[in-house]
């Protein structure tokens, strides 16, 4: 034989296992981009979770912000009592709800007091 030849034939599984690598690195990005896919799937999965979490911890905030809390003076006012003694004895005898946010003076909720005033 030849050298030539031989150089030949030696190379030529070279360059067939050249192709074979080729194919084998083109399967590996496919299948690569298949798992990216996936994983950015999920990913955007547990965002969108996230955002309808962060919605509604948001309107729940946002009602609980809207709580308006008075003191037995605006409160009084509120109701349109003569004096604010008089809303105190109005509290005693009936009832209104009242909350005790701090220990110096009871708070009235603004929507509590509404809606106690539309039971009576």
């Amino acid at each position: 034989m030849l050298p030539e030849t031989k150089r030949k034939q030696t190379e030529a599984p070279e360059t067939a296992s050249l192709v074979e690598v080729a194919q084998t690195l083109e399967e590996a990005r496919d299948a690569l981009r298949g798992y990216e896919v996936a994983a950015l799937a999920g990913v955007a999965a547990t965002l969108a979770e996230a955002a309808e979490s962060l919605v509604h911890t948001a309107r729940e905030l946002h009602e609980i912000s809207r709580e308006e809390w008075m003191t037995p003076a605006q409160a009084a006012r509120h109701l349109n009592c003569t004096s604010t003694k008089a809303f105190q004895e109005i509290v005693a005898k009936e009832g209104v709800p009242r909350h005790y946010i701090s220990d110096r003076l009871p708070r009235y909720s603004r929507s509590e007091l509404d809606k106690w005033l539309g039971t009576r």
